[in-house]
């Protein structure tokens, strides 16, 4: 058994409302078994300055196959009335115990 690391930053494009964005990171060897978790995040309002009353990001797996690992984002970034566009990213730390 061995553990790889791998790091992959998401763009949230400018938008409203909760967000899921799939993404991946490939390793070098077959992935046995991978866990996700958040690294860091950071998510702005387009246009100027809101009260925020939800800041929300989330990460899970959705699945391997051989040596990737597909998993998926979701935030959410909001003030009272959720009509705001925000945008930002979202970094991931895919941990992953890869074959020898």
């Amino acid at each position: 058994m061995s553990v790889a690391f791998q790091t992959r930053s998401i763009t949230i494009p400018p938008g409203t409302g909760r967000r899921s964005l799939d993404a991946s990171v490939t390793f070098g060897s077959t992935v046995n078994r991978a866990e996700v978790a958040l690294n860091g995040f950071k998510l702005d309002y387009v246009n100027s300055d809101h009260h925020i009353n939800i800041v929300e990001a989330d990460t899970d797996i959705v699945s391997i196959s051989g040596n990737t690992v597909n998993f998926r984002v979701e935030c959410n970034y909001a003030d009272q009335n959720f009509d705001d566009e925000y945008q930002g990213y979202v970094t991931a730390l895919v941990i992953a115990d890869v074959a020898d």
